[in-house]
């Protein structure tokens, strides 16, 4: 979403965008596409192998795209889909690359459920981390999407300050915003908790359902939004805890929906171990919903601690006085959504495409006032 959503905003702001994918999504195939921006399918989707689809891709590109046709490229994947572009052997056109995760912290913070995923962490995850660290020193610029992001790209690849920039993820305030009409599944006379997320451990889902039982306040329940394998070990865990009754697995919940949900529900829980950025909590504040989360992502960078929500440390008696704090403060949480949703309304993709525009005109610059660049 993040190339559909930037392509569409630099083609609002004048700009002609032609955007080169592996796949049209299904999901995305009828999406608008805004006039001044092509969609040009290269290769077919990717599968299991990645990586390998990833350096495919990237040998297509090179042999199928006239790369001098353009003043900038910008690789909106990494490990990034221009992987075998930053030679400048054969084009002079500058790189600009979107870094969404950090291979070395995928690495660090991924674990195994199930055989596939020895090879992600110890196969594939290497692999993208050399990648990452190929591409990120052969690009003009590279766009990190949080400031922690941004210190890894510094001190673990070595890539000169000047040459990384964050400019955080953007929200679609107009499909994300506050929703009257109350979801079905939550209670009006409850404090209503909702995680948002795939049920796997990197997630966090584990650590709110014991949260939750860690609370005092008893008028609460917990959403769980989301699929994944660990679902029936949630259930279990939730039943030895005592709190069965009180938390609801809702399944995958639709895009459509999900304004909807975020809006019904008091407090979104931002619980992961690794976030590049955390779309989630974006969304919540989008619909008008204070968020309780971990420093993790853009979380810290853009949330006030007390103003659009709450910074916890990732522990489950930290999170229960949290969301006791607030258990009973009804117009405490009215007046925290109203500053999330002002919070979200300043970080449109329109805000997003801006900055990136202010990137690549200060590259073209650059090169203008020193061709040897």
């Amino acid at each position: 979403m993040y190339a559909y959503e930037i392509a569409n905003s630099l083609g609002d702001r004048g700009h002609n965008v032609d955007v080169y994918t592996q796949s049209e999504v299904e999901d995305e195939s009828t999406l608008e596409v805004h006039d001044n921006a092509t969609v040009h399918t290269l290769t077919n989707s990717r599968r299991y192998l990645v990586t390998f689809e990833t350096l495919y891709y990237s040998i297509r590109a090179r042999a199928g795209v006239d790369l001098d046709d353009y003043d900038v490229i910008h690789g909106t994947l990494m490990p990034s889909s221009t992987i075998a572009l930053g030679d400048r052997v054969t084009f002079d056109t500058p790189i600009v690359l979107t870094s969404h995760s950090f291979a070395l912290s995928a690495i660090r913070y991924h674990t195994p459920e199930k055989p596939a995923d020895y090879l992600l962490k110890y196969v594939f995850h290497p692999m993208n981390a050399v990648m990452d660290a190929i591409t990120a020193r052969r690009a003009d610029r590279v766009i990190a999407i949080s400031k922690s992001m941004e210190r890894k790209f510094v001190e673990q690849y070595r890539i000169p300050a000047d040459r990384v920039i964050t400019i955080t993820h953007g929200v679609d305030t107009e499909h994300f915003r506050p929703v009257s009409n109350q979801y079905p599944e939550t209670s009006e006379d409850k404090l209503t908790l909702l995680f948002v997320g795939r049920l796997n451990a990197a997630k966090g889902p584990q650590l709110a359902v014991k949260a939750l039982a860690e609370s005092e306040f008893t008028d609460v329940e917990l959403l769980i939004a989301g699929s994944g394998r660990q679902r029936k070990a949630l259930e279990r865990q939730a039943s030895e805890l005592g709190v069965a009754d009180d938390v609801h697995f809702l399944g995958h919940v639709s895009r459509e929906r999900l304004p909807r949900l975020y809006s019904s529900a008091d407090l979104t829980l931002f619980l992961s171990t690794y976030e590049g950025f955390g779309l989630v909590f974006m969304e919540s504040l989008a619909a008008g919903t204070p968020v309780i989360g971990v420093a993790i992502g853009g979380f810290p960078d853009l949330v006030t601690d007390g103003q659009e929500g709450i910074l916890v440390e990732r522990d489950a008696k930290a999170i229960a006085r949290a969301i006791e704090s607030l258990a009973d403060a009804p117009e405490q949480i009215r007046e925290m959504g109203r500053h999330a949703r002002k919070l979200a309304e300043g970080h449109t993709w329109d805000a997003v495409a801006e900055e990136t525009e202010h990137v690549y005109r200060n590259i073209l610059e650059n090169d203008a006032l020193d061709p040897e660049l």
